[in-house]
């Protein structure tokens, strides 16, 4: 019986030896271009495109060495075709996606029961591919997909070899015409050399648009290229760049490997590229790997331009307006459930102000989402000014030109609606000139469904703490814009430390603003507004010549010029601005000083840049000459014209009477007064307080507060 079941054994295999033998002959010497019609045709079926072989068509057994263990010793059908092309769909500017004049592939014949196309290795020999996108959702390089349901048929890659080539890529979306050659390197180059390269040539661009110091940020240790988990190949083709963009010119060259596994991550594919689009430069030097692998692409990552607001037209990015910058980092990419790069441990130079931290670019329904962390050491404030509108290097004949002081530059609410971002910004010095003071500033910066949202917004202000929020919906035009706040406890001596202090020495202040308003830019917005701005003052000195100038006390004046200036303590200053429309109000706008009660009325037009203020000076004390003629402030902003009504001589009680209207405003100050104001004293809830008192009771009341003794 043993022996009969060895005799059926031995049968069985001999049997599958001869159909082996039988089938290795009959390819070997078959026709397989009788095959050609019926190849094309499931071919063109499963990628739903026309696929044409106008040369030969072979097949020959042949194993491949990239496998391992017994498999490696099995041979498989190896198909070579030349001259084959793949169609483009009707909608194409090109009849052809792709034209090769020579392709070799293997075959695994196993997944073809499952309507799988398994290729573990394929090279193509003098490629010219051609890539075309209309629109988001409409492009040529996505097989499979018709109106009528499109192809069970699926395709899987192995490994990718390239031989020469050109490649045409035709982007509507972002006006993208570029052309990208393929050649072989008559010296293969190491990985690790062409790395060192591309550091050095990107940090001397850094020095160029940013300066010496601005390179000397990026050159850390952390920012260096960080070699691989497995050494890659060395890099044996070359490749060049040229076409257009929106207009500029894109200028470009890179180096890859010979062999792309895709499904090997021991074996990481070399890629390189340095390339301009226009005057933003993006350089990189990295691997790629398995694309489902949590680490498939791995770059160190260079980009540098004269403002961040480009890269939106080459990555897809939105970022804000800004002066030159550098940035310098490792780029790592994961594609097995959904597009996601980390630009991680990334230092960047923007104007003259440091940037370092982590970012994520997640694709997302129905938006990309940016997500992460950044730190700033030194933020300078004019760097900022793009983020407004302005500008810090405005040329001098549009400044001439331009009557307008505040921001004109119009927002880009229709990149907001391109991604959504949440990214958690800290910086520990603003400065402006030689210094602001700001310090510890801390926001969190939401974009969602096209609303812009800085929310807390909160940091030091002249050693003062300012606590606010800003949102901003792009989903109306114009825009709508709100901006509510506080401030405490800001010393404005540290404001002002260019004015002299012998005319000017400020004390502590405290705020409130609430204003909304729609607008397409800074200068709009505030110009529409409408709301309320509160401020106190509390302390602080002020030269007697100047309050005599004020007062227009011209024999005082003499005198100090004659005799010396002397300091005047303020007591209090406040102020309530009421705005409608952009026209801000001034509801109570008071300076209460030894020497002299001024109060100031009218308006301040945003909408128009105008102003139309009235100073009421009334003098305390004897004078021996003291005209107290109100004084007028009116016309543009940047050229205002200051009178004096000489036709109208006030009373002395005439500033208590002109604050017979503002107990009301006076009242709502009060609150500011609770916060503490660094001031040992408070000179501003006794004036407020007599603000109110009945009219004849006003000036008796004032006469009797801190301020005025």
């Amino acid at each position: 019986m043993r022996r009969r079941g060895l005799r059926i054994l031995f049968g069985v295999l001999g049997v599958v030896v001869v159909l082996v033998i039988a089938a290795v002959a009959v390819i070997a010497t078959y026709d397989w271009n009788k095959l050609k019609p019926r190849l094309t045709e499931t071919v063109s079926h499963a990628l739903d495109r026309e696929v044409k072989i106008d040369g030969d068509l072979t097949v020959h057994w042949q194993r491949d060495p990239a496998l391992r263990g017994w498999r490696a010793w099995l041979p498989g059908p190896r198909v070579a075709a030349s001259q084959v092309s793949i169609g483009n769909p009707s909608w194409a500017k090109s009849p052809e996606f792709a034209h090769v004049d020579r392709v070799e592939f293997d075959i695994d014949p196993v997944p073809l029961l499952s309507h799988t196309i398994s290729i573990p290795a394929v090279q193509f020999v003098d490629p010219d591919v051609q890539l075309e996108r209309v629109s988001d959702e409409r492009n040529n390089w996505t097989f499979g997909t018709t109106d009528s349901g499109g192809s069970p048929w699926k395709f899987e890659f192995g490994r990718v070899q390239f031989a020469r080539g050109q490649l045409h890529v035709i982007d509507r979306v972002k006006q993208l015409d570029v052309t990208i050659k393929l050649d072989a390197l008559k010296t293969p180059v190491a990985y690790g050399e062409l790395a060192e390269r591309q550091a050095a040539a990107s940090k001397r661009e850094a020095a160029e648009r940013v300066g010496s110091g601005g390179a000397r940020k990026l050159d850390k240790d952390k920012t260096e290229p960080k070699p691989p988990r497995s050494e890659p190949e060395g890099y044996a083709f070359g490749w060049t760049a040229q076409g257009r963009m929106r207009g500029a010119e894109v200028k470009g060259e890179g180096r890859i490997g010979s062999v792309l596994a895709l499904r090997n991550p021991e074996r990481p594919f070399p890629l390189q590229a340095d390339v301009h689009f226009g005057d933003t430069r993006v350089a990189f030097v990295g691997t790629l790997t398995d694309p489902r692998d949590l680490d498939a692409l791995d770059l160190h990552l260079w980009l540098s331009g004269t403002t961040l607001s480009e890269l939106y037209d080459v990555l897809g990015v939105t970022m804000p307006e800004s002066g030159p910058y550098a940035t310098s980092g490792q780029l790592i990419g994961n594609f097995r459930d959904a597009t996601k790069l980390h630009y991680k441990n990334f230092t960047a130079r923007v104007g003259e102000s440091d940037l370092d931290g982590d970012l994520t670019y997640e694709v997302k329904k129905p938006r990309p989402l940016l997500s992460g962390k950044v730190v700033s050491n030194l933020l300078q404030f004019g760097d900022l000014a793009p983020l407004i509108g302005s500008s810090k290097k405005a040329a001098p004949q549009a400044d001439q030109a331009s009557s307008k002081v505040l921001p004109e530059e119009p927002f880009r609410p229709e990149r907001w609606k391109v991604m959504d971002a949440d990214v958690q910004f800290t910086g520990d010095r603003v400065f402006r000139d030689s210094e602001l003071p700001i310090h510890k500033l801390v926001t969190r910066i939401v974009m969602k469904d096209a609303v812009l949202t800085l929310d807390p917004l909160r940091f030091r202000f002249a050693y003062g703490d300012v606590d606010g929020r800003i949102r901003m919906d792009g989903t109306n035009a114009p825009i709508k814009g709100a901006i509510n706040g506080s401030a405490r406890g800001v010393q404005l001596k540290h404001l002002f430390k260019t004015a002299d202090s012998s005319q000017l020495d400020l004390g502590n202040a405290n705020a409130t603003i609430d204003l909304s308003a729609s607008g397409n830019s800074v200068g709009a917005l505030l110009g529409a507004a409408n709301g309320e701005v509160k401020a106190l003052l509390d302390g602080g000195s002020i030269s007697k010549e100047l309050v005599e100038t004020a007062a227009l006390n011209v024999p005082n004046i003499v005198l100090a010029k004659l005799v010396g200036d002397r300091q005047i303590r303020i007591g209090c200053a406040a102020a309530d601005f009421a705005a409608s429309n952009g026209v801000y109000n001034a509801r109570l706008f008071i300076i209460d000083t030894d020497a002299a009660q001024i109060n100031v009325t009218g308006d301040v037009d945003l909408a128009h840049e105008r102003l139309d203020l009235v100073v009421h000076p009334d003098s305390k004390g004897l004078r021996l000459l003291s005209l107290r003629s109100p004084i007028h402030i009116t016309g543009p902003f940047r050229k205002p014209d200051i009178g004096i009504d000489k036709g109208v001589l006030l009373a002395r009680s005439a500033g208590a009477i002109g604050l017979a209207v503002v107990a009301a405003p006076a009242a709502a100050l009060l609150p500011l007064t609770s916060t503490n104001l660094g001031n040992d004293q408070d000179h501003c809830t006794p004036l407020l307080n007599a603000i109110q008192q009945p009219v004849e009771k006003r000036a008796q009341g004032v006469q009797k507060s801190p301020a005025a003794r």
